[in-house]
């Protein structure tokens, strides 16, 4: 059962004990309404006062009892009492006086001023009071408190952090054993806090230590309160949490501005925690001014890459924004988001790249000064299985957009690319192959217009790419499948893609083609098993072997390219490229290919 389902498993619990603690209250009431009769009468309560000590009662469970409600005494959380709930009591023992006081004067004047309660009893009354509600909650609290320290069960837990975020951590996870947590230490990397005590839990080790405390311990969930610590750090240690097998959660950085602690704040830990990366820093002023006041255009802009570059074009105050996007459903949702941060800037439009005849009316109509080309088909074994349709998509339709930018006036065309058009095994890397050496024919035919190419990797979280397709099949309960257990790939986070894309486009000069630096490549073996390790599903990973086109590895240069740095961080530039311009021969044979639709075959794409 995950943290939250726990969590509201234990709210109806709740409903009872505000009733339970109701009642208590009440009883309360009327036992230090009998012990001031007993105390102001030293034990002989005269008859004229005697015979409205019931009444007396019932008023002042009334009362008492309703401006506990009033003042929130029943929705604080026990575990929580402090000097806030004392007060709250104090402000409601005062005003509960007060009324009586007021109803006894009231009364008194209908009986000659006779009156039925004494004042006297009316001020012991409220003292006693104020001590037997007070006197509740803390009993209870200190109940709760020591139950929690003596008792050791439910899943093992440390808690990373021992500092302020770490202990009002520990505060709640203590004061709520009904979600079946033990906490068992803490661990943390300050040496001023080795063995010391924090909240009657002591700090076991550090960081270094933890999977020998683990391994001792018996450990099998972690908390992760380092809501202010770095975040290269922070994923070091998320990952070897992962490969542990424990269930891991994390405390987002808002905590610390809040100063409290809620469980339902904390997340589970997710892939892109352990895979992602921190994001590079981009010169945004550089980026601003290819932007700022321009018209841009973007295809597949309703794709993964596509909608983040919308995304962070938006926000770099273009004149107009056009969406070029087949999608309509994903088109309309992406426009609504894109609204929502800039009225009147995005614009939409159903258009198929392979359909020369509309790219030319739109591009004429718009005549857009920055266009990034992100539409193509990406899934290689159904590009296997299409060849024409690729070609006719991935090159004929960056063809036709380029085509209609460079004669209608656009002054940049970046292409995204991808590195299986690195020697290229399959349709759908040769197509890509294609385009880039499309883009370098394009760059000597058009020098007016500053054309492009971005290669990276496969990114996290991308329709169709193999994290949302683990996911599923562990929501399913399948086993994993794996092409081959020492398949590599390199992974990249949506945002950083995007935003070295714009960066990219800001410092090239026409014909160049950018690697973004991808990190060390990622066995996928290893990523399937620390997602199921994150999920606390127990299912299996099943190897299947290589599909039709696929690489055990990716490359994101050949061995004739060189790479050289950039002005921007984790952008290179390919310094001496092995492709050659598309000419026109091979352009004929691809259109060619493309007509032919169901006869063409990937051997003859893969030759060309």
């Amino acid at each position: 059962m995950s943290l939250i389902e726990r969590i509201i498993n234990v709210r109806a619990t709740r409903r009872r004990w505000q009733i339970a603690l109701a009642v208590t209250d009440a009883a309360a009431i009327t036992l230090a309404t009998l012990l001031t009769y007993l105390a102001r009468f030293e034990g002989a309560v005269p008859p004229e006062f005697a015979r409205f000590l019931l009444p007396m009662i019932f008023a002042s469970v009334i009362v008492y009892g309703t401006l506990a409600v009033v003042f929130g005494l029943y929705r604080v959380v026990l575990r929580y009492v402090g000097i806030d709930t004392l007060l709250r009591i104090v402000g409601a023992v005062i005003m509960g006086a007060a009324l009586l006081a007021i109803g006894d004067i009231c009364v008194s004047a209908f009986r000659a001023w006779q009156r039925p309660v004494p004042l006297g009893v009316i001020g012991i009354q409220a003292a006693l009071v104020l001590l037997a509600l007070a006197s509740i909650r803390i009993a209870v609290r200190t109940a709760q408190h020591v139950r929690s320290v003596a008792r050791h069960e439910g899943e093992r837990a440390l808690i990373v952090g021992a500092g302020s975020a770490g202990s009002l951590l520990l505060r709640e996870l203590q004061m709520r054993r009904d979600i079946g947590v033990d906490v068992v230490g803490f661990l943390d990397d300050d040496s001023g806090l080795a063995a010391s005590i924090v909240g009657g839990v002591r700090v076991v080790g550090t960081t270094a230590e933890l999977e020998d405390i683990v391994a001792a311990e018996d450990i099998s969930e972690l908390f992760v309160a380092l809501p202010s610590a770095n975040d290269t750090a922070v994923r070091t240690l998320l990952n070897r949490a992962a490969d542990l097998g424990l269930t891991t959660h994390i405390m987002p950085k808002i905590v610390v501005e809040r100063g409290s602690v809620r469980l339902s704040d904390m997340r589970k830990v997710n892939v892109e925690d352990l895979l992602g990366r921190t994001l590079t820093p981009i010169d945004t002023q550089a980026v601003r001014t290819t932007l700022e006041g321009k018209i841009v255009a973007v295809t597949g802009a309703a794709g993964s890459i596509g909608a983040e570059l919308c995304r962070q074009i938006i926000r770099m105050s273009p004149a107009e924004l056009h969406l070029f996007e087949i999608d309509e459903s994903r088109l309309y949702e992406l426009h609504f988001e894109l609204d929502a941060i800039k009225a009147g800037i995005a614009q939409m439009h159903i258009l198929d790249i392979r359909d020369e005849a509309k790219v030319e009316r739109v591009f004429a109509d718009i005549k857009p000064q920055v266009v990034l080309h992100a539409a193509a088909y990406k899934h290689v074994p159904l590009m296997e299985t299409e060849p024409a349709e690729a070609l006719r998509t991935n090159v004929l339709g960056t063809a036709h957009i380029i085509d209609a930018a460079a004669r209608h006036g656009a002054e940049h065309f970046v292409l995204i690319s991808t590195d299986k058009a690195v020697m290229p095994v399959n349709v759908m890397g040769k197509t890509k192959e294609l385009s880039e050496r499309l883009m370098l024919e394009r760059a000597a035919r058009y020098p007016q217009m500053t054309c492009v190419a971005v290669r990276f990797g496969n990114v996290l979280g991308s329709r169709g790419s193999v994290v949302p397709i683990f996911e599923e099949k562990l929501l399913r309960g399948e086993n994993l499948t794996v092409t081959d257990e020492r398949a590599t790939r390199y992974f990249m986070v949506i945002p950083e893609a995007a935003r070295l894309v714009l960066q990219a486009q800001a410092i090239g000069a026409t014909g160049d083609i950018f690697v973004l630096e991808m990190g060390e490549p990622v066995r996928i073996v290893d990523l399937a098993r620390k997602m199921i390790a994150l999920s606390g599903i127990p299912v299996e990973i099943e190897f299947i072997g290589l599909r039709p086109g696929e690489k055990l590895h990716e490359t994101l240069t050949n061995e004739m390219e060189v790479l050289e740095p950039t002005s921007a961080e984790k952008i290179q530039r390919v310094a001496r490229l092995a492709l050659a311009p598309l000419d026109e021969a091979t352009y004929a044979r691809i259109t060619a290919l493309a007509e032919n639709g169901p006869t063409t075959t990937p051997t003859e794409v893969l030759a060309l």
